[in-house]
C-alpha cells in the first residue's frame, strides 16, 4: 500500500479474517458482534470466545447459542494457585503473574490462528496485543486531551465520573487499537490509536448539580464507593453501552477486518472507506444512521469552558470563606501573587507556603495565588514578562526567548535541579530579563491583589451578616 502498513496480515487470502472475542461479564458487546456475524454480510468470522471469568461471564452460554468453541483461564484461580489472592498490578510479583497468565492465554488461542482479537468487556490488562492486534471498546471520549494526556482514560467508572465532574455534558464510546502496557499499566493505559468514536450521548445527572457531585466525591474515604456519584456513573455507563458501544464497536470491527485502517510511516492512523484512498485521521465517528465520518487530526481539544468557570468560582469561594481577618487572607493571596509573578512556575509552592508563615498570611491564599502562572497561563504571561524585562535591562534577547524558557519549565523529562541548571544556562541576560519583568509585573499585581481580596472578603462578610440578621428577624 505504498508507505502504509496494514495492522494485520491474513494467514490465508481465500477466507475471511478470523477473530477471537474476549469477555469477562454479561457479554452484551460480544453478543452484538456475534449477531452481526450470524447475519452475514460482514468482513470477519468469529473463531473462538475466550473468558477470564468462566463462572460469572456469559461466554459458555453465548458459545452454545452461536455454536462456537469457548476457551477459558480463570485469572483469579490462576493467581490463587500461585499464592496470590489479589489480581491488582500493584506489586512486582502480581505483575509477573499477569505476564505468566497472558502467556498461558496465548498458548490457548494460538491454535485458532486468529487474525486479531476484540476485547468486548474484557477486564484484565494483558499484553496479548504483543502477539496479535487487539481492539478494545472504552466508555469515554479518548480524543479529548489536556497537555497531551487523554483526559478520559482509565478503568471502570473513572472516565465517566471525570467527564461528569468536568461538565462535559455528553459521553462517547471509543474503540482503540490496544497497545502493550508496562508496570501497573496506569501511565500507558488506553493509549493506542483511536479507531472510532460513537456519536454523543447526553449525560443524565438526575437533577444533581456538578457542585453537589463534586462534594460527594470529596467526601469519599475508602473504596468501593456506593455513593450517588458512583450510582449515576454506572447508570450512564449502561446507557452508553446501548447508545455508544453497541453502535461503534461492530462497525469498527467490520471496517478493521475489511482493511480500512492502516498505519503510516510516522505511526499515524490512516482510514479509507473503500480500502484504497487512505487519508490521515485522528479518528472516525460512527453512528447508527449515517456513513462513517473521518475526523482530521487536529490540535488536542480543550476541556469544557464550564471547567474554567467552576475553577474561578472555586478560587472565589476559597478566598471569601477562608478563616482569619481580611488582612490575614489578603496578605496570603498577595504573597501568592508576588511569587507567581517572580518565581518560575515549577517551584512556586515551595516558596509561597513558607513565606505565608513568615508574613502571617493565609496558607490557602498563598498557594492559590501562584496560579496566576500555571502552565496554561504562562504561555501568554512569560513572553510578555521577558519582553518587558528585556526593555528594563536594555537587552537584545531573541523574540522566541519566552517560548524556549517555557519548554524548560514545562518539561516532564527534566528534574527540579535540572530545570534550574537549564534556566541558568540560557544566559544572564534572559535570567535578568525574567526576574526584572517579573518584579515589575509583581509591583503592579501584588498591591492590586491585596486590596482587591481584602475588599471582597469585607463585602462578602457584610452581606453575609445582613442575610443572617434578616433571617433572624423573619424567624422571630
Amino acid at each position: 500500500m505504498g508507505g502504509f502498513r496494514s495492522y494485520f496480515t491474513r494467514s490465508s487470502t481465500d477466507r475471511l479474517p478470523e477473530i477471537a472475542i474476549c469477555l469477562s461479564g454479561t457479554g452484551s458487546n460480544a453478543e452484538k458482534l456475534l449477531e452481526q456475524a450470524a447475519a452475514g454480510k460482514v468482513n470477519y468470522k468469529v473463531a473462538v470466545l475466550f473468558t477470564d471469568a468462566p463462572k460469572t461471564s456469559r461466554a459458555l452460554e453465548l458459545g452454545k447459542i452461536y455454536q462456537l468453541p469457548v476457551e477459558q483461564l480463570d485469572i483469579r484461580e490462576f493467581y490463587r494457585e500461585h499464592g496470590e489472592d489479589d489480581i491488582r498490578l500493584n506489586t512486582s510479583r502480581r505483575r509477573e503473574l499477569r505476564e505468566l497468565w497472558t502467556q498461558e492465554v496465548w498458548k490457548i488461542l494460538e491454535p485458532y490462528h486468529c487474525d486479531f482479537a476484540v476485547f468486548a468487556g474484557f477486564v484484565p490488562l494483558s499484553n496479548l496485543s504483543a502477539k496479535l492486534p487487539c481492539l478494545n471498546v472504552h466508555p469515554g471520549d479518548l480524543t479529548v486531551e489536556k497537555d497531551g494526556v487523554r483526559c478520559y482514560a482509565g478503568l471502570h467508572c473513572e472516565p465517566v465520573e471525570r467527564a461528569i465532574l468536568d461538565g462535559r455534558g455528553v459521553l462517547r464510546s471509543s474503540v482503540i487499537l490496544v497497545q502493550s502496557y508496562s508496570g501497573d499499566g496506569k501511565t500507558d493505559m488506553d493509549g493506542g490509536a483511536i479507531l472510532g468514536i460513537s456519536s454523543e450521548m447526553p449525560i443524565d445527572l438526575e437533577g444533581y448539580s456538578i457542585e453537589e457531585l463534586d462534594r460527594i466525591k470529596a467526601d469519599r474515604t475508602t473504596a468501593p464507593y456506593k455513593d450517588e456519584l458512583r450510582r449515576i456513573a454506572l447508570k450512564n455507563i449502561e446507557a452508553l453501552k446501548v447508545a455508544g458501544d453497541h453502535v461503534v464497536l461492530p462497525q469498527v470491527v467490520d471496517a478493521f477486518a475489511a482493511g480500512c485502517y492502516c498505519e503510516g510511516k510516522n505511526g499515524a492512523l490512516y482510514f479509507s472507506g473503500n480500502g484504497k484512498d487512505f487519508k490521515e485521521v485522528e479518528t472516525v465517528e460512527f453512528s447508527a444512521d449515517a456513513s462513517p465520518e473521518p475526523r482530521k487530526r487536529t490540535v488536542a481539544k480543550k476541556i469544557s469552558r464550564n471547567k474554567l468557570f467552576r475553577f474561578l468560582k472555586y478560587l472565589y469561594v476559597k478566598m471569601v470563606r477562608d478563616k482569619g481577618t481580611p488582612d490575614y487572607i489578603a496578605r496570603g493571596w498577595a504573597l501568592g501573587m508576588f511569587v507567581g509573578c517572580v518565581i518560575p512556575v515549577f517551584c512556586q509552592l515551595i516558596i509561597a507556603i513558607p513565606l505565608s508563615f513568615v508574613f502571617r498570611g493565609s496558607k490557602i491564599g498563598a498557594a492559590l495565588g501562584t496560579f496566576i502562572t500555571t502552565p496554561p497561563t504562562a504561555v501568554f504571561i512569560y513572553p510578555v514578562q521577558i519582553w518587558l524585562g528585556n526593555k528594563i535591562i536594555c537587552g537584545n534577547l531573541a523574540s522566541d526567548s519566552g517560548t524556549r524558557l517555557l519548554e524548560i519549565f514545562n518539561s516532564e523529562s527534566l528534574g527540579f535541579v535540572e530545570k534550574w541548571s537549564a534556566f541558568g544556562e540560557m544566559g544572564t541576560s534572559l535570567v535578568a530579563a525574567f526576574f526584572a519583568g517579573g518584579i515589575a509585573w509583581a509591583l503592579v499585581m501584588t498591591p492590586l491583589t491585596y486590596f482587591g481580596v481584602r475588599q471582597l472578603v469585607v463585602r462578602y462578610r457584610r452581606i453575609r451578616e445582613r442575610m443572617l440578621e434578616s433571617k433572624k428577624k423573619t424567624t422571630a
